[in-house]
């Protein structure tokens, strides 16, 4: 069976153009949409990303989150009749606030992947607005129970396949240590 690919819609954000581009049209707000991804035909349901925790949390940066209860995580799962529970991977292309905010949400026998470098770097303090405490502290938490967390070395070993057709590979872009799916 081939794989399929939805996305996930998790609503937008409001920001200042500068914050993408530095010094580009200073004082002009955007409204930039954040989406996950959810494939299907594989062994289990995957979710690549999982979107920002809550509208408050954008704050924390100067921006408005748009998030409303459609664009709720389970909501967006349940379109495609799947639950939190069938999901068996939530792989992170990396870390940033707006990727990274709803791991705590499912169970702890989904395994959540990522490139052991973005981890690394999340922890390091540099750019800590853009990693909310607690997104990395639930990821902590994942890595002392058993199955919960998963890390690849993806600089050291190329590219490698979750499954069939699912690939995972180090980006060398955007973050530290940013995984291309």
């Amino acid at each position: 069976m081939a794989l399929e690919i939805k996305i996930l819609d998790y609503g937008d954000i409001e920001l200042e153009s500068s914050f993408l581009v530095l010094g580009r049209d200073c004082g002009r707000t955007r409204r930039v949409p954040t989406y996950g991804f959810l494939i299907l035909g594989g062994p289990w349901p995957v979710v690549v990303d999982t979107g920002y925790r809550h509208n408050q949390i954008m704050e924390s940066l100067g921006m408005r989150g748009l998030q409303f209860h459609e664009n709720m995580i389970e909501n967006q799962l349940a379109r495609h009749g799947v639950r939190m529970g069938d999901v068996r991977y939530v792989m992170h292309t990396h870390l940033h606030i707006d990727h990274a905010g709803k791991d705590e949400l499912f169970p702890m026998n989904t395994t959540v992947l990522i490139n052991r470098r973005e981890l690394e770097y999340s922890v390091s303090g540099l750019m800590h607005p853009q990693y909310p405490a607690p997104d990395i502290k639930h990821l902590i938490d994942r890595l002392h129970t058993r199955d919960a967390l998963r890390l690849e070395d993806l600089e050291l070993s190329g590219m490698i396949e979750l499954f069939p057709g699912c690939y995972l590979e180090a980006a060398g872009s955007h973050t530290e240590g940013s995984m291309n799916v």
